[in-house]
């Protein structure tokens, strides 16, 4: 081989490990879990909005448990010192619908999957990156009766198939965790535990779930 062919196969060479050392350093940088869902490069996902997060609460949920959903917000609140959602409720005589629509919500779904008939909620994040860019919640009414701290006060609709009751602030300070980027997690007495059962007051953060988002928020 001649010398100017062994010189460019040394520079390209040099080129190519230059390079991958450039793209590693580039990489993002991996953070600790801390409880949250994280992208394909291990960093947390979370809002990165100083500011209020807006949610809209569907007209289609009943108005006895709204208040519900101002004390859930209010818990996490609490827990980080600040205002973190604004809580806009919905007049309108057309419920909206869940969908990438650029509006984050929460919807009462009289009508729900056959195969996820074991959901009492869903919450659908969409992020970029590691920022948070939408989220909707979805409540299943069509399965599930729902009390606001009177467990014999159930509200339910015409096509709901459950006897038994299930506290609304509890699974709205859940499916709230998962808001804000928290995942599954069953130990510790936690909020973001999978299953809520049946006349469970599950209201209150426990230690864990507030380690958990002041290692992002605050």
């Amino acid at each position: 081989m001649c010398f100017d062919m062994k010189m460019k196969l040394i520079i390209r060479f040099i080129m190519f490990v230059l390079l991958g050392a450039a793209v590693t350093s580039c990489a993002p940088k991996k953070s600790e879990d801390c409880g949250f869902v994280q992208n394909v490069y291990g960093q947390r996902i979370s809002w990165k909005t100083s500011g209020p997060i807006q949610l809209h609460v569907s007209s289609s949920v009943p108005a006895e448990l709204k208040p519900a959903i101002h004390r859930a917000a209010a818990s996490w609140e609490q827990t980080l010192g600040r205002k973190v959602f604004e809580v806009i409720e919905e007049n309108t005589s057309s419920p909206s619908q869940p969908g990438r629509d650029k509006k984050n919500g929460i919807y009462f779904l009289g009508q729900w999957e056959s195969d996820r008939k074991s959901e009492q909620g869903r919450t659908s994040v969409y992020w970029a990156g590691d920022e948070i860019q939408e989220a909707d919640i979805r409540i299943n009414s069509a399965d599930f009766a729902y009390y606001d701290q009177n467990p014999q006060q159930l509200v339910r609709t015409a096509s709901t198939k459950s006897s038994a009751g299930y506290n609304f602030e509890a699974l709205v300070l859940h499916e709230l965790g998962h808001f804000l980027g928290l995942k599954h997690r069953e130990s510790g007495g936690t909020v973001m535990a999978k299953e809520l059962g049946a006349y469970t007051d599950r209201v209150k953060l426990a230690a864990v779930d507030e380690s958990s988002v002041q290692c992002e928020y605050r």
